[in-house]
């Protein structure tokens, strides 16, 4: 066998691997990225990204800063009347529009969105480390799970009575009992199921809702972003600070398998023949493929076996590109409203029909649909997000995708009737192409849904929540890991914390 070369070999240049590697790096240890594509990336580039929190102080810090601008995007749910709701996640200014339509609502809505925040706030202050190990019988362990409970007492008896009732519920039965518009409940509801295998009636919405404003600045319809440059832009200083800590990186470098010696990994065997050691190796790809593929069933017991099999990470999100000639002409949209988040959801019941088809794998001719205008003057397009497009659809993608497609475009013309005559080309990418393309089992945004079962302590699966793998040297960063998937580097930050505490 020859000498162990690297500190740590990452599997994966997306965000969280670059992140990871800086970290590692910048401590003078020797780091090696495996990257099968051609280029580093992963999901976060302008082919799948449309907005982007701001990226937190504490992972920028942690790999020396990044030089980045962000541009805020207010958010318009849209109404075929032409009434639409626009918000920006400034209580004030929200406040005033919602009272255009309703001052109960208004009213209610500062409640909510208080209540929220509380709530928000206190579980995404549980993000930014790596969770504590039950029943590990260790001291920092243990002062992780104290502060745990002690954050949530703090809310005062009141509202963490509120927060322990509300917090395996569905976020419909919350809308519909604050709120009387229809549209505000459909908008809410969109950012509660975006992304996720959930309806608006699914118990488990409501924390779903909870994460994305965790990871959007605790704002209902705040943080949301887009970089300068668009999101590329994140992973080229990523890049760039690889270079300047020396990391290397291998592109058209897939990983076939790990090399297991005396029941540790040891390094990594790329499907060239390649054998590259190093004295830990990190995955950044999702859990389904590091144990299936990486480690193989045969290194597994019976029980993680289980696990594995069991972790849900089919995607249920589509992206529609539609290249454009000239820019469409939305019904009572002015050009701010054309540069906002863009939201066909019109009610909580227009959303759940959608969800259910999905269920089994079917697809509804009238779908949920995130709208976002890149307008570069010489080459404008639509980009959009469309919810509940499932994982190896019923009647195979290859044979559906174009009628998919035109139905999409029937809905957008409800609220565009040009649109039709600004189309130059479509390419739309599911959740199929997601895996194929991205190596990402089931093609999911966030390798793995982000419900109760699958969150904090129980991410990905019981035994590997804190980056460690049941393989000793193997350990994971990816979104498939605590606190989940969104371009925010969290998981790669603290995995890196991990595995510098054992090297």
């Amino acid at each position: 066998m020859s000498e162990k070369k690297y500190d740590a070999i990452i599997i994966g240049g997306g965000h969280n691997g670059l992140v990871c590697a800086n970290i590692i790096a910048k401590k003078n240890k020797k780091v090696l990225i495996c990257e099968a594509r051609e280029t580093c990336g992963g999901l976060a580039n302008h082919e799948i990204i449309n907005y982007i929190p701001s990226i937190p102080n504490s992972v920028t810090q942690s790999i020396g800063g990044l030089n980045l601008q962000y541009n805020p995007k207010g958010s318009i749910a849209l109404s075929e009347s032409g009434r639409h709701i626009r918000l920006i996640g400034n209580q004030h200014i929200d406040h005033a529009t919602i009272s255009n339509f309703s001052t109960q609502d208004a009213d209610r809505y500062l409640e909510f969105d208080n209540k929220m925040t509380q709530f928000s706030k206190t579980l995404g202050g549980f993000m930014m480390d790596p969770p504590p190990r039950v029943m590990n019988n260790s001291f920092s362990d243990y002062l992780k799970l104290f502060k745990l409970g002690f954050n949530v007492r703090m809310m005062g008896k009141k509202r963490f009575n509120e927060f322990a009732r509300m917090i395996g519920l569905n976020i419909a039965d919350e809308l519909e009992d604050n709120f009387e518009s229809v549209l505000l409940q459909g908008l809410i509801a969109h950012d509660a199921v975006l992304g996720s295998n959930l309806g608006p009636r699914s118990p488990g919405s409501l924390i779903n809702l909870l994460y994305r404003m965790a990871i959007h600045g605790n704002s209902l319809f705040g943080g949301i972003y887009e970089i300068e440059g668009g999101s590329n832009k994140f992973i080229s200083v990523l890049l760039d600070k690889c270079s300047k800590n020396n990391v290397e990186i291998k592109t058209s470098a897939s990983v076939k398998n790990c090399l297991i010696e005396n029941d540790r990994a040891i390094g990594v065997e790329l499907h060239n023949g390649e054998k590259v050691f190093g004295k830990t190796i990190i995955s950044n790809a999702d859990p389904r493929s590091t144990y299936s593929s990486l480690l193989g069933s045969q290194n597994l017991d019976t029980d993680v076996k289980r696990r594995i099999k069991h972790h849900r990470s089919k995607g249920r999100v589509a992206k529609l590109s539609l290249k454009l000639n000239k820019i469409p002409e939305f019904n009572e949209c002015n050009n701010d409203d054309l540069n906002s988040r863009m939201v066909i959801s019109p009610s909580i019941d227009y959303i759940e029909e959608n969800f259910n088809p999905s269920k089994f794998d079917k697809l509804s001719s009238e779908p949920v649909l995130e709208i976002c205008l890149k307008n570069n003057n010489e080459n404008p397009s639509l980009d959009i997000q469309v919810q509940y497009a499932p994982y190896k659809a019923h009647g195979g993608w290859e044979n559906i995708k174009d009628d998919y497609v035109n139905s999409i475009i029937k809905i957008i013309s409800k609220y565009a009737n040009n649109i039709e005559n600004c189309i130059d080309s479509k390419t739309l990418i599911t959740p199929d192409d997601l895996e194929k393309n991205y190596h990402v089992s089931g093609g999911h945004w966030h390798h793995g849904e982000i419900q109760i079962d699958q969150l904090f302590m129980l991410r990905p699966i019981p035994g590997a929540a804190q980056y460690k793998t049941h393989l000793d040297g193997l350990y994971m960063c990816g979104a498939g890991t605590h606190p989940g998937g969104g371009m925010h580097g969290i998981s790669g930050k603290n995995a890196a914390k991990v595995v510098l505490g054992d090297l």
